[in-house]
């Protein structure tokens, strides 16, 4: 489990940023143990997280005491030689910049190179707010 402070304001606010167990091994109980320790022995007012609706359910959250806050709109990306890649890397201003046409969509000159669009289904924003001690 890792943390990060965000960078997008000036609030305490951290980012949970991943959790994950090796592959094919599960800890039962442990997302709730690494989080137990982080809230007992680090500042902040407040964690963030995000849950990709087309990976997960976002029941660990829930479990950890995070309220599901908002969903954003569905988001995509290109499978370029077998390879899911990161739409920003093909954004137009790029592949223009790469030499393709600059009346052509983004979505028209990767078509034309031979790779397709792959949408996903939207990604949960978590919150968990500190407890007061009052």
């Amino acid at each position: 489990m890792t943390f990060g402070w965000r960078r997008t304001n000036g609030k305490r606010e951290m980012e949970l940023i991943r959790f994950c167990n090796q592959i094919n091994t599960s800890v039962i109980g442990a997302s709730s143990k690494l989080f137990k320790y982080f809230v007992d022995n680090f500042e902040f007012d407040r964690i963030v997280s995000y849950s990709d609706l087309s990976l997960f359910d976002g029941k660990m959250y829930s479990n950890l005491g995070f309220e599901r806050i908002s969903l954003s709109e569905p988001n995509y990306f290109w499978v370029v030689d077998k390879v899911r890649r990161h739409r920003y890397n093909y954004s137009k201003k790029k592949l223009v910049k790469r030499g393709f046409d600059v009346n052509k969509t983004e979505v028209k000159i990767m078509h034309e190179l031979g790779y397709f669009r792959v949408w996903g289904c939207g990604q949960w924003r978590w919150e968990y707010r500190r407890k007061s001690l009052i």
